[in-house]
């Protein structure tokens, strides 16, 4: 597909996302968790292990930004309609902002209001000249009724709205740079471990429907979307996280069993305690264990072909020692699985 991702936050999603984050917080949240328990994910272990930086993300941003109260539209409680219209800003709003935002077009906005819908299923190339041209194309669109009724009424004053949108944004850019350098040691850790790839449902339908080379961007403030534009991509620097999550979950449900049978033994499990201060070789162990040889020996084999110890070769003797990461896989799998 030739797509090109910037290893960067898009400064004009992220504050816009900030704003509508910090009118929408425990909303937002209850959503979050809600849609992670419809995928049988444990929401608020998921939330902790990943998503509980956006809370001091988010208040940080509030402690600084401008917000008037009767600046609600694009901001109400709709993530949906929220998403639309800043994905359209995005498009209207670059490669130039101070340029782009003199010469909107009341045409311009709707036709990629309109290619937008058209991602969701609607048709395309219809004229957009009355109400009732619009009305057309939100009907055969996928959004949620209270989103529809939104759109329809930006189709009143798209220019004017917008406008106002890049003027919260233009008073609030500070605001998002003095949030970014608070949380830089945390965003940069984010962002370089950010997936490389788009998921693959993402992939076929950029293919599908918008085969043109994108420029792929990241974003904080909505860690697990994928959403896209005619020419531009935002991932969630966590958009892979929920399948990693429970594809852990289930290598877990899969080798704890059989950890915890070989940790069941007495024999091994007393073994596992000898080597906790230091290795020891096949003798030393049987000796102290009153074990014979031949038993420790066949004791070593099974904990080593389990990962359980290692060996090092000293002094012409092979020492076992415990094996610290697989230790800490098996503690991992606990949390993951009962915590």
């Amino acid at each position: 597909m030739g797509d090109k991702k910037a290893k960067i936050l898009n400064p004009l999603l992220e504050t816009l996302g900030l704003i509508y984050m910090t009118r929408n917080f425990e909303a937002a949240k209850a959503d979050i968790l809600d849609a992670l328990e419809k995928r049988n994910i444990d929401s608020r272990q998921f939330y902790k292990q990943y998503l509980s930086y956006l809370e001091n993300y988010v208040h940080e941003f509030e402690s600084a930004c401008v917000l008037n109260p009767t600046e609600e539209f694009f901001f109400e409680y709709n993530t949906e309609f929220f998403l639309t219209a800043a994905a359209t800003a995005t498009e209207l709003f670059k490669p130039d902002p101070d340029m782009g935002i003199k010469r909107l077009e009341k045409q311009q906005i709707l036709s990629t209001l309109a290619e937008l819908c058209r991602k969701e299923g609607s048709g395309n190339g219809m004229a957009l000249n009355t109400l009732e041209d619009w009305f057309a194309v939100l009907q055969n669109s996928e959004y949620a009724e209270d989103t529809k009724w939104k759109l329809l009424a930006l189709f009143q004053d798209p220019v004017g709205k917008f406008r106002d949108l890049f003027g919260i944004y233009e008073n609030n850019r500070a605001a998002f740079e003095h949030t970014y350098q608070k949380n830089k040691a945390h965003l940069d850790r984010l962002i370089s471990e950010a997936p490389e790839d788009l998921s693959a449902a993402m992939q076929n339908i950029a293919a599908e429907f918008h085969p043109m080379p994108k420029r792929i961007y990241l974003t904080a403030i909505l860690p697990l979307i994928e959403w896209m534009t005619p020419t531009t991509i935002f991932q969630g620097v966590l958009a892979d996280k929920i399948d990693l999550y429970q594809n852990n979950l289930k290598n877990a449900k899969e080798k704890l069993p059989q950890l915890l049978k070989l940790l069941g033994d007495k024999s091994k499990f007393e073994i596992l305690c000898l080597l906790k201060s230091h290795g020891k070789y096949n003798l030393e162990i049987a000796e102290e264990l009153q074990l014979t040889p031949a038993t420790a020996s066949h004791h070593m084999s099974m904990l080593l072909s389990n990962q359980m110890v290692t060996v090092e070769k000293k002094d012409g003797k092979v020492y076992y020692q415990l094996n610290q990461d697989t230790l800490k896989e098996i503690m991992k799998c606990f949390e993951e699985i009962f915590l």
